[in-house]
């Protein structure tokens, strides 16, 4: 899946990238709104995750470029959003000229850009809300389980830097970015084998399909 980034997002892009290094400050694009969401909640906060459901639950966007986690990860606190966007797009194939809601979280509208995530995370609403709470009241423990599943994945084999990624290390963290600065591609792989024993292990490939950038 070849993407170009919208402009506006590119500052944010720099910024994720950095701090993703930093179990201090962990995805600091969504951190502002679950900070806000949190606050705003009258609900009991949910039992916290162990460290195993922890990596169940982030292994299916762990080796995706630190960007497009960043992005899905806002994105989660807003999953009545994500059904809408899902629809649109549905809409949008018949109706090439209706344009997104302004009101739509930024971070919403940017995944318009991976109608295959926007699907995933409208299919499965319990896991986008899943993300969502883990990250409003877990977020270091978040970005440990990510880095425990990108440790495993460069141990086996799974992903390495190539002519779409570039995977590094930094501070003893592994860090994943796009080989590009305007291109995204998004890797496709099997989530279990990042935490499953004895799951036949494959290195990723990626969404072939070009899409537009809104």
């Amino acid at each position: 899946m070849e993407i170009k980034f919208p402009r506006w997002h590119a500052g944010a892009v720099v910024v994720i990238a950095i701090l993703m290094c930093s179990a201090q400050t962990p995805f600091a694009i969504a951190q502002d709104k679950a900070a806000a969401t949190a606050s705003a909640a009258a609900a009991q906060a949910p039992e916290p995750l162990e460290e195993d459901e922890l990596e169940i639950l982030v292994a299916r966007i762990a080796l995706y470029p630190d960007e497009l986690v960043a992005v899905i990860s806002e994105a989660s606190l807003y999953p009545l959003q994500i059904v809408e966007a899902n629809r649109f797009l549905d809409q949008v194939a018949k109706k090439p000229g209706l344009k997104p809601k302004e009101s739509w979280d930024g971070s919403v509208i940017s995944l318009l850009n991976y109608p295959d995530i926007v699907k995933m995370m409208s299919d499965d609403l319990e896991w986008t809300q899943a993300l969502g709470d883990a990250l409003t009241y877990q977020q270091k423990d978040v970005l440990v389980a990510i880095q425990q599943l990108r440790d495993t994945a460069v141990a086996k084999g799974v992903i390495k830097s190539d002519d779409k990624i570039k995977v590094v290390e930094e501070n003893d963290n592994v860090v994943i970015r796009s080989a590009s600065a305007e291109t995204i591609y998004v890797p496709r792989y099997e989530p279990q084998m990042l935490y499953a024993t004895d799951y036949p292990v494959a290195p990723i490939s990626y969404y072939p399909a070009p899409y537009p950038s809104y």
